[in-house]
């Protein structure tokens, strides 16, 4: 299946503990409580206990381990809804963002 070709409905039941984390970290007025896209997804992730923790920090692996592209992580972004453009407020490509949310849960593996 084409990834550029995914709906909604299978990227959220594709990936739903990033789905879940992006739609609550950047909803339509993060950036009136966080300076920086990088401090909202921080924030909302030490809240997170570690059995969530483990389940984004997998997803974000087998989206690593099969080489998702940058342009496969900004389409799921646009499918899911969360107001993130991650070229210019996270200044990184789409799998830098995906190994970001990767490195920022390895706490939890």
């Amino acid at each position: 299946m084409d990834p550029r070709r995914l709906t909604g409905a299978e990227a959220k039941r594709g990936a739903p503990a990033l789905w879940n984390l992006l739609n609550a970290v950047f909803h339509a007025d993060w950036r009136d409580d966080f300076d920086s896209a990088r401090k909202a997804l921080e924030a909302d992730l030490s809240r997170y206990g570690n059995p969530d923790r483990q389940l984004v920090h997998e997803e974000a692996a087998e989206w690593l381990a099969n080489d998702v592209t940058d342009s496969q992580v900004e389409h799921f972004l646009e499918l899911s809804g969360a107001d993130l453009w991650i070229e210019s407020e996270l200044h990184m490509s789409g799998r830098a963002f995906a190994r970001l949310i990767f490195d920022l849960t390895e706490d939890a593996a």
